[in-house]
């Protein structure tokens, strides 16, 4: 598509080695502290591997029964402000190996902003996201047809145009998120894999212009952990880390 030519398909990755560290200091704070498996590059239950025909960096880590891959457009600074709407997108793949089952659950993944005062970004659900766009469509037609062109008939060819090439950018993008947008799935032995497009909304007071090189740290809560896949844009290459997190206070 116009803003995201993507394509999926990512080989398995080894088998989890995890250390286990309990800070007392967290322990006082939290009896339930939630662990937290981290992507590494040099560790041996993770791989990177860069694309260089697609332009993605792609992030694998297998834990036990199941392995999630993030892949990461190199580009994709760059290709923010050319969508219809200004959004960070990455892409998912879960595949899971038990016997039972995988809960994916898109509307609890965060992406932190680490060089924009650490902010945290949940992801966006497809059919919000979809529904505000339909109203900016609406909009956008409402003030050409009924307010530009009243004014400016003189201009209405061009006004019609630049119309058009903007409902299509919006088309587009709607298409692809209706169709590749990543939704809350369950895994099993009959469906043991998913993969789909996550989506960040930039629009913060504290998210100025972008530096060289940003540094993210997606999150994604699986079965019992927090796994952390840390990664830059442009792309910088991290064993797996399990430390205790404590739970949010209300």
């Amino acid at each position: 598509m116009r803003y995201f030519p993507y394509t999926s398909g990512v080989r398995s990755v080894a088998l989890i080695t995890i250390t286990l560290l309990f800070p007392s200091f967290l322990l006082a704070v939290n009896k339930n502290p939630v662990p937290v498996a981290r992507w590494s590059q040099d560790a041996p239950n993770c791989t990177l591997r860069q694309d260089y025909e697609d332009g993605r960096t792609y992030y694998g880590i297998s834990i036990s029964d199941f392995e999630i891959i993030l892949a990461v457009d190199r580009q994709e600074l760059e290709k923010i402000h050319h969508r219809a709407t200004a959004m960070l997108s990455v892409l998912l793949t879960f595949r899971y190996k038990g016997g039972g089952q995988l809960e994916v659950q898109q509307n609890r993944f965060s992406l932190e902003f680490v060089k924009h005062l650490q902010l945290m970004k949940t992801s966006l659900d497809p059919d919000v996201m979809l529904h505000h766009l339909q109203e900016n469509v609406d909009d956008i037609t409402d003030e050409v047809e009924r307010h530009q062109l009243r004014k400016h008939p003189e201009n209405k060819a061009q006004k019609e145009a630049e119309l058009q090439a903007r409902l299509k950018d919006y088309t587009e993008m709607m298409d692809f998120i209706s169709t590749q947008g990543l939704r809350p799935a369950v895994l099993n032995h009959s469906n043991p894999a998913i993969t789909g497009w996550v989506f960040f909304s930039i629009k913060d007071r504290w998210i100025g212009p972008w530096r060289k090189p940003e540094q993210f740290i997606l999150r994604v809560p699986v079965h019992n952990l927090m796994v952390e896949f840390p990664f830059f844009l442009p792309p910088h290459t991290g064993a797996v880390e399990l430390r205790r997190r404590p739970e949010p206070q209300p």
